[in-house]
């Protein structure tokens, strides 16, 4: 039986915690384009829904935390503007809520330069 999105999600995030890198910067300073290379250079660059994620070990409020951050393609040649692009946002934002009811950080931010839509997610560990 093939898994949802929400239950991938949880894998990816228990799987992560031991194992994804540690991320020490400011959460408002991200540099998307270097946290992605990071993760794609130890191997954990994952896909979920058509996406890219990836994960990092984080503090927030001085508690353990996870970092996620969503890479989602502007403009992809299948799509019909903006309104897609619009519903893959809240799609993510969705599946996140369902899937740790609370989250501690949330930010979307659009790079037009790199193309691509950014959705960052804090959780903390152990709430």
């Amino acid at each position: 039986m093939k898994s949802t999105g929400i239950e991938r999600l949880k894998d990816i995030f228990e799987t992560a915690i031991e194992s994804a890198g540690k991320y020490c910067g400011d959460f408002n300073r991200l540099d998307y384009y270097s946290l992605f290379c990071k993760a794609a250079e130890n191997d954990s660059l994952y896909k979920l829904n058509g996406n890219n994620l990836c994960m990092f070990n984080c503090k927030i409020d001085e508690q353990d935390a996870m970092l996620m951050m969503f890479l989602i393609p502007i403009n992809l040649p299948e799509e019909s503007g903006a309104k897609n692009v619009a519903e893959r946002v809240m799609e993510i934002v969705t599946m996140l809520e369902k899937c740790f009811i609370t989250l501690d950080y949330l930010k979307s931010e659009e790079v037009k330069e790199d193309k691509y839509i950014y959705i960052v997610a804090g959780k903390k560990i152990g709430d």
